[in-house]
């Protein structure tokens, strides 16, 4: 994925690259305060891959903005910190090719050389919304800040895709030019791979979870665009037609609506939230459950799906958004 990121960056922007002795590429990455895990993810990927196959052809800087002592922690705090002091951080860090690792930080483009530049977009999830893309999810209020950074893509030399759905999106909805799209799907870390039985049974219980007979069923994420009363709905069914012991793990921090389904639903023995779990055991949540539930009402990508497969257990997923690309005919799908 990194690698593919950058031999792409590099053949748009730097045409005589074969001749280029070096190549100087600044990663604009988030805020720390954004603790967007996954974004952490592929910047740490892109980076340690251009370091590491590239030695000598190209020189990368990462670049982090921080927030000013000065604007305090009120409530506009992270707002101006993103759309008033990053831009203006930006500016002073560029090289020969830029690269806005986040779509969310697209407004960079105002003042970063656009020539220069190159976004990698995961997904337009809040405009697809809004727009009634996503049917299961009311259309919500205008997105406001994230236009700001959407209208200013059309803006970048070019743009990386996830998938081709999110591709399609740009087109769609943000007028974006086709020839200026491509299309890298996001790599998997060597980290998510099947472990033996006897280490399934011992992760178990080192996670303090049901031991062999009790068949656990796993969903990732809190996020509103993750139909968790769907999931919910789904573990009904399967309880009532599955003869054994069941229980459903959830990661994130649960919202008022699932404490609340959860409850109505009889389900407090047989659900478990797990809160925010820390990448490093993700491999082992992942071997320690019989299935992946994702039964998403959109995706951009979906790297839950793909960690899942890569660790042996089945996936059943629905066929929203991008899930279709990234699943294949590996798992099974249908309408969430």
């Amino acid at each position: 994925m990194a690698i593919c990121s950058l031999c792409l960056t590099a053949a748009v922007l730097v045409p005589d690259l074969i001749t280029q002795v070096h190549l100087t590429v600044t990663l604009f990455r988030d805020f720390i305060e954004d603790n967007r895990i996954s974004m952490e993810v592929y910047a740490d990927g892109l980076s340690q891959s251009l370091r590491a196959h590239l030695p000598e052809r190209c020189q990368v800087h990462e670049y982090r903005p921080h927030v000013p002592v000065w604007l305090g922690q009120g409530t506009w705090r992270m707002r101006l910190s993103r759309f008033g002091v990053y831009p203006w951080q930006a500016h002073r860090q560029q090289r020969q090719v830029n690269h806005i690792i986040d779509h969310g930080y697209g407004h960079l483009l105002y003042t970063l050389d656009p020539g220069s530049t190159v976004v990698t977009v995961h997904d337009l999830i809040p405009l697809v919304r809004w727009r009634g893309g996503i049917p299961g999810l009311a259309p919500g209020r205008k997105p406001w800040l994230n236009l700001i950074s959407f209208n200013a893509l059309r803006r970048a030399r070019h743009l990386i895709a996830d998938s081709e759905n999110t591709r399609r999106d740009l087109i769609r909805l943000c007028n974006c030019a086709p020839d200026k799209i491509s299309v890298i799907p996001l790599g998997i870390d060597p980290i998510f791979k099947p472990c033996s039985a006897a280490d399934k049974l011992r992760i178990r219980s080192a996670l303090g979870l049901s031991q062999s007979q009790t068949f656990l069923v796993l969903m990732m994420g809190s996020q509103i665009y993750k139909n968790q009363l769907g999931a919910l709905r789904a573990f009904i069914h399967l309880r009532a037609i599955y003869p054994g012991s069941l229980q459903l793990l959830k990661t994130g921090m649960p919202n008022s609506e699932w404490s609340r389904a959860v409850e109505q639903l009889g389900l407090t023995e047989n659900v478990r939230c797990l809160g925010v779990v820390p990448r490093a055991q993700l491999p082992d949540l992942y071997n320690a459950a019989d299935c992946l539930l994702s039964p998403s009402w959109y995706e951009g990508f979906g790297w839950p799906p793909l960690e899942a497969m890569a660790c042996g257990i089945p996936v059943v997923s629905s066929n929203a958004g991008a899930l279709p690309e990234v699943i294949g005919n590996a798992g099974l799908m249908c309408d969430p």
